[in-house]
C-alpha cells in the first residue's frame, strides 16, 4: 500500500527492502554498482512507500536562499511558450527565484517523470501547462504540499491556481470569423491533436459552431510536432480529400504559414481559392505576404500574471482568464 510520500525517509525504504540505508542510496544514485536483485527490491520498496528522494538537501549548503520554480511545459519545438517565459522572467521581482524547465512533448508519461524529478528537489510551487495531466501528477504534488499553477487553459474548477484563456471560445471565434466572411466549407488542421487536449477543445468548438451555422467542416491531423513542413502536408491532404474546402483554421501559426507558402508555390490564390487562419499571433504572422490572419493568444500576459502572483506575500488560488482576439489580415 502506498505511503504518504512526504514523511517517508531513506531509512524507511531500507527497512522495507531489508537492506542498509547505504545500499538504498547506492541503488538510487549509482545503480550500476549494485546487483539487479537489490535494485529491484529497493525499487519495490520505493513504489510501495511512495518515496521520492530529497535531492535539494545539501545542494544549497552555504549558499543564499534559492526558490526553485519548476515548469513542466509541452514543447519548445516552436516559439509559442517563449512569450510566456519572458513574461514570467521579467515579472519576477522577488530575489532568489530560479526557473527550471522540463518538456513533455505532449506525452503524459514524460509529464509524470518531470514532475517526479522536480518533486525530489522539494519545491514550494510547480507550474504545469494545461489542465489535463497524468493521473499521478496532481495527487503527488498535493501529498508534498506543493502549490500548483496551471497555465494556458481555462476551466471552472482549477486544481489550485489556473491562469490562461478559453480554447473553446477561441475555436468558436475562429469559426464565426470565417463564416461571417462568407466561407461555406471550413476545415480544421492540426498537429499532435490526440496528445494536445487544448487543441482538441479548440477543434471541437470550431466544428460545433460550423455545424450550428449549417456549414460543413472537415478536419485533418498529423501526429507530429508543429512545423512549416507539417503545414505543407496538411494543406495538400485537405485539398486532395476535401476539394471544396474554402477556409482552413490551423492549430498554430507556423503550420498556417507552411500552408500559405504551399499555396503560393502551387499558384493558389489566398484568400481567393482558400482562406487561411492561424492561431497564437506569432511574430511571423504579420510579416509573411499576404499577412496571416490569426487568433491572438495572451501568452506574455499569462506569464506576467504568474510572476505577479508569485511576487505577492501569499499565493492565492482561483481562476484568472485573459481574452483572445481575432486579428484579421490579408489571408481571410
Amino acid at each position: 500500500m502506498k505511503g504518504t510520500g512526504k514523511g517517508v525517509t531513506l531509512a524507511d525504504v531500507a527497512r522495507h527492502a531489508g537492506v542498509s540505508s547505504m545500499t538504498v542510496s547506492r541503488a538510487l544514485n549509482r545503480p550500476d554498482i549494485v546487483t539487479v536483485q537489490v535494485r529491484e527490491r529497493v525499487q519495490a520498496a520505493v513504489d510501495a512507500l511512495g518515496y521520492i528522494p530529497n535531492r535539494m538537501a545539501g545542494t544549497l549548503a552555504g549558499g543564499g536562499p534559492v526558490r526553485l520554480l519548476p515548469m513542466v511545459l509541452p514543447t519548445l519545438h516552436h516559439s509559442v511558450y517563449v512569450p510566456f517565459l519572458e513574461g514570467v522572467q521579467r515579472g519576477l521581482t522577488q530575489p532568489g527565484w530560479q526557473l527550471a524547465i522540463d518538456l513533455t512533448e505532449y506525452d503524459p508519461q514524460r509529464e509524470w517523470r518531470a514532475a517526479e524529478q522536480f518533486l525530489s528537489l522539494r519545491p514550494d510551487v510547480m507550474v504545469l501547462a494545461g489542465t489535463d495531466h497524468d493521473p499521478r501528477v496532481l495527487p503527488a504534488l498535493r501529498r508534498f504540499g506543493v502549490r500548483i499553477i496551471e497555465v494556458m487553459d481555462a476551466r471552472p474548477d482549477p486544481a489550485d491556481l489556473l491562469i490562461g484563456y478559453d480554447h473553446a471560445q477561441a475555436g468558436t471565434m475562429a469559426a464565426r470569423h470565417l463564416i461571417e466572411r462568407g466561407y461555406r466549407h471550413l476545415a480544421y488542421a492540426s498537429c499532435l491533436g490526440v496528445g494536445d487536449a487544448r487543441n482538441a477543445r479548440r477543434m471541437q468548438a470550431f466544428r460545433a459552431e460550423a455545424e450550428r451555422c449549417g456549414v460543413p467542416c472537415a478536419a485533418e491531423n498529423i501526429e507530429e510536432p508543429s512545423s512549416i513542413e507539417v503545414g505543407v502536408t496538411l494543406l495538400r491532404r485537405l485539398l486532395t480529400r476535401e476539394p471544396g474546402v474554402d477556409a482552413i483554421y490551423f492549430s498554430n501559426d507556423d503550420v498556417a504559414a507552411g500552408a500559405l507558402f504551399e499555396c503560393l508555390r502551387q499558384g493558389l490564390s489566398v484568400p481567393g481559392r482558400v482562406a487561411i487562419l492561424g492561431h497564437n499571433d506569432m511574430s511571423i504572422s504579420a510579416h509573411v505576404h499576404p499577412a496571416l490572419s490569426t487568433v491572438f493568444t495572451p501568452r506574455e500576459e499569462i506569464g506576467a500574471e504568474v510572476a505577479r502572483r508569485l511576487n505577492a506575500p501569499t499565493l492565492k488560488g482561483g481562476l484568472v482568464t485573459f481574452p483572445c482576439e481575432l486579428r484579421p489580415r490579408q489571408t481571410t
